[in-house]
């Protein structure tokens, strides 16, 4: 059987919509993503939505923190026009919304926990991994996070999530050794790592340890040759097409 990764759209399909966006998140599945990720924060009165940054300047109308913000003010909030003017009046997206959608499409999600402290980012790595529970998708989706420990703690409150600690090239353990090693302390099945400083050595050596290698974000043509070359298990990128062309349908 050949070998087929799993293509992951990174904030959905966002070479071809604003990231984070219900837009991004259906580009994402028609051109035929596996798995959409998403970054998911809280809302100053606790509603989950999709952003990535803290500050709602880049990708809104908004300007500061998302958190000081009511759910009411951020869905006033125009989150498409920056990209360009056909998408002008896309909304930030609640987390149901995606929820709803990934249900429609038959797509997995792979759910960033954000926060701007390791509090806010525990408490929403939890509730991701209880929302998982309750929609009975524990065995489709995966939490994901840089705070290793909060992913820690979901996993040992929540029976069979899945979670998935990020690697950047300048943050975390290089050697397949120590990756192994901290992925098994927090209970991770997977390692999403950053496809800049990924070798074939340590894939493999990861691989046989019995877990999984993401690359991530893997985007240009040479960067998803590479990384596929490598055998890594998924492939998640801002261009879900290019991806496609590479590993096949």
């Amino acid at each position: 059987m050949p070998y087929s990764p799993l293509v992951i759209a990174h904030r959905g399909h966002c070479v071809g919509a604003p990231e984070n966006t219900l837009a991004a998140c259906r580009a994402a599945a028609e051109r035929g993503a596996d798995m959409i990720e998403i970054d998911v924060r809280r809302s100053r009165d606790g509603v989950f939505l999709l952003l990535h940054d803290a500050l709602l300047d880049r990708t809104t109308t908004g300007v500061g923190p998302v958190s000081d913000r009511t759910w009411t003010e951020v869905s006033a909030l125009d989150a498409g026009g920056w990209f360009g003017p056909a998408f002008t009046g896309e909304r930030v997206p609640r987390l149901e919304e995606v929820f709803d959608l990934a249900e429609e499409a038959s797509v997995a999600l792979c759910l960033e926990a954000k926060g701007e402290t390791a509090r806010e980012q525990a408490v929403v790595a939890y509730a991701l991994g209880e929302e998982l529970a309750r929609r009975g998708r524990l065995d489709r989706d995966v939490v994901a996070s840089f705070d290793h420990d909060a992913l820690a703690a979901a996993a040992r409150a929540v029976p069979g999530l899945r979670v998935a600690p990020d690697r950047l090239p300048e943050r975390g353990p290089s050697q397949a050794a120590d990756l192994i090693a901290q992925a098994r302390r927090i209970g991770a099945p997977i390692i999403q790592h950053h496809h800049a400083d990924l070798t074939p050595d340590v894939v493999r050596a990861v691989q046989e340890a019995g877990l999984e290698v993401w690359a991530w974000p893997a985007t240009e043509r040479q960067e998803i040759e590479r990384a596929h070359a490598m055998g890594v298990a998924a492939l998640m990128g801002d261009d879900v097409a290019a991806i496609r062309e590479v590993v096949g349908r």
